[in-house]
């Protein structure tokens, strides 16, 4: 299985930033057993780097690998929209 890699681009700790880095770092730890590398960029603390890679809306998910490359923009914190846009398949099990 290849390493899924992930760039996050958030904006500060607003609420919708806040619930997006839940969001997806639930589904990491629950989905891919390790197996993923997820960056967090702040727009705030680093504009240039969003410029770069041409983020338009917050917050935005990009899935660098596996490719093909793909983006999600906004409405990170629901849940069963963010596991269908990235391909994942839910695994978690009640414990």
């Amino acid at each position: 299985m290849s390493k899924h890699v992930f760039q996050l681009y958030i904006n500060g700790h607003s609420l919708t930033s806040i619930e997006a880095v839940d969001t997806i770092v639930k589904i990491c730890r629950e989905n891919l057993n390790g197996n993923y590398q997820l960056e967090i960029i702040d727009i705030q603390k680093d504009p240039d780097k969003a410029e770069e890679a041409g983020i338009i809306a917050i917050p935005t998910l990009i899935r660098m690998k596996p490719v093909p490359v793909s983006r999600i923009i906004g409405a990170l914190n629901v849940r069963s929209r963010v596991l269908a846009a990235l391909g994942i398949s839910s695994m978690h099990v009640q414990v």
